[in-house]
């Protein structure tokens, strides 16, 4: 929470100033061994840092789209292209996503670390631009170059093979740069430069900044593309794509040394080792990246938020791909996603409010796992007060608002579900079964806008709900982790996304008939199912309570006692 007045300021990392070298007169040291100074975050901090992450996450939103268009265009007959792109990008996060987390953590200059983020990202999207400019072009001219005989087409198919080749790597730096952009920018800048909890711009008000301009982007930008596409051509669509990051690149460089933020922490020593030394040390961190995740008290909500990206119950490529198969036209598709994303932007508002609401929790129960009675009887100076207690109450909130966030996703998707088994038709040599007779004659009237109706009003509010749940957790990360591993633990998180999203691939190769997606829909509802159930756990460890049920008995006693004196 440190904010530097100029850019030319030093990080002052004097022992007095560490948290780690607070003495007896600091209490809630061990609770909280995180608090740094009050520095409040100024207006042209705060529209700076969201400049920098709008620009960012546009490029991002816009290349993600975008590449599966181009990817289409270039091989318009076959899903193999496609198929090996999601499955490269999900290998390499699985692999290197805690590397990139590690590498944020170290860098000692929170600056360089963003603008080397950016320069990686803007220079692969625009040489993959450049390439992707070729590669779609050739195939539109595909008629002509048969007429020149099968020679000149071999030679082409090997040039856009390998053009392909070096768009799948650049693809990958990119996804990596954009993760790292991510980490350095939402799990390390937010948090150092966030006013404390009940100021404005504190960490819960700017995390709900940032996730709006991410869902406002992850909305309008592939839109925009749609338009600019069908509008004119698929090459056209190529060049806006590079020209806009090459455009915006040294806006969102200025933007980011606008911010001004301190530096992170003090640099980690630098040892030069042979490549075999460094293959094992990178091996050797990365085991110890996932120790350090499953040893932290915030590893249940981080991996029940990552277990969920197995479930196919979203509007994904492979989701989209079966409603087309089964009837439903894009438009009504198109609207759809769009109505869920506007729900999915509320989150951002709702969540602020809800944990403000949460929070005002009488002091009794847990705090961390540790019984608040035995708190309020021990010395004054190890109690909670001030800001310790301020972010006591906003952490109770958030536990309580995810808790909310994930059941109300996991209800709304049962009627998803239903609908589901009511919409996969049955192969033609089979029978239905008696549980498709059972669910067509449940959903009877009208069969096809009911099922509709059902499918995507719940479909699209549950994302309210899954929001939620992810900002929350996010908070709670960004306060429970260490600032040394809070990016590495994010990196370890974001590999298992991309593993658990590799995990939803295979299912759906397996199962990839559409009268089998039914049985994709009820294993998708058994893992939100799980990841509620782990998360619910994991509050009641730290709340020592789930329900307040102390309350429906005042109830009750009241009710009974105001009858009795009537009577």
């Amino acid at each position: 929470m440190n904010l530097s007045s100029s850019t030319s300021e030093a990080f002052d990392a004097s022992p007095t100033n560490h948290p780690e070298h607070n003495g007896p007169s600091s209490p809630l040291l061990e609770d909280f061994p995180f608090i740094e100074e009050d520095v409040l975050m100024t207006r042209s901090q705060a529209l700076n840092l969201y400049t920098t992450h709008f620009l960012s996450t546009w490029n991002v939103r816009s290349y993600e789209f975008a590449a599966i268009i181009f990817t289409a265009a270039a091989y318009p007959d076959t899903l193999v292209a496609a198929s090996i792109r999601g499955i490269m990008r999900a290998v390499a996060s699985i692999c290197f996503s805690s590397a990139v987390g590690r590498w944020v953590d170290q860098n000692p200059n929170r600056l360089k670390t963003l603008l080397s983020t950016i320069t990686v990202n803007r220079s692969s999207v625009i040489a993959a631009s450049a390439m992707w400019f070729f590669v779609v072009g050739s195939n539109t001219g595909n008629n002509q170059n048969q007429a020149t005989g099968p020679g000149s087409t071999v030679n082409e198919g090997l040039l856009n093979g390998s053009l392909f080749a070096l768009i799948l790597l650049l693809g990958i730096l990119e996804n990596l740069s954009a993760s790292g952009n991510m980490l350095s920018m939402e799990r390390d800048w937010v948090v150092a430069a966030s006013s404390p909890d009940g100021r404005p711009y504190d960490l819960t008000y700017l995390n709900s900044a940032m996730r709006r301009i991410d869902l406002i982007c992850k909305l309008i930008a592939p839109i925009v593309i749609s338009v600019i596409v069908s509008a004119t051509n698929v090459r056209t669509g190529v060049l806006v794509v590079g020209g806009t990051s090459a455009a915006t690149w040294v806006v969102e460089l200025w933007s980011a040394r606008r911010t001004q933020i301190s530096d992170g922490l003090s640099p980690l020593e630098t040892l030069h080792r042979t490549p075999w030394n460094q293959a094992f040390q990178g091996f050797r961190s990365y085991t110890l990246d996932i120790k350090n995740y499953f040893s932290s008290v915030a590893w249940i909500p981080s991996l029940s938020l990552a277990f969920l990206h197995i479930s196919a119950l979203t509007y994904s490529a492979t989701f989209i791909t079966y409603l087309l198969a089964v009837g439903f036209s894009l438009d009504l598709i198109t609207i759809a996603r769009a109505a869920g994303s506007i729900i999915e932007i509320s989150s951002t508002l709702v969540t602020p409010f809800g944990v403000e609401i949460l929070s005002k929790a009488r002091s009794h129960g847990r705090f961390r796992g540790q019984d608040l009675a035995e708190r309020g009887s021990e010395d004054s100076n190890r109690g909670l007060i001030g800001e310790a207690a301020e972010e006591s109450k906003t952490e109770t909130g958030l536990e309580r608002l995810g808790l909310w966030g994930i059941s109300f996703q996991l209800l709304n998707l049962v009627p998803v579900v239903f609908a589901l088994w009511h919409l996969s038709p049955s192969p033609v040599s089979a029978a239905p079964s008696s549980l498709s007779n059972f669910v067509s004659r449940f959903l009877a009237m009208p069969p096809q806008r009911l099922v509709a109706f059902m499918l995507f009003f719940f479909l699209s509010i549950s994302r309210l709900g899954l929001w939620i749940y992810d900002l929350t957790t996010q908070q709670l990360t960004q306060t429970m982790v260490a600032p040394s591993h809070r990016s590495s633990f994010t990196g370890v998180e974001y590999s298992f996304v991309a593993f658990f999203e590799l995990g939803q691939y295979i299912i759906t190769v397996v199962l990839h008939k559409p009268d089998q997606f039914k049985w994709v829909a009820s294993f998708s509802w058994i893992a939100v199912l799980l990841s509620t159930v782990a998360y619910a756990g994991w509050v009641w460890r730290m709340r020592g309570h789930l329900v307040h049920w102390e309350r429906f008995g005042k109830g009750c006693m009241g009710t009974k006692g105001e009858v009795g004196g009537k009577v």
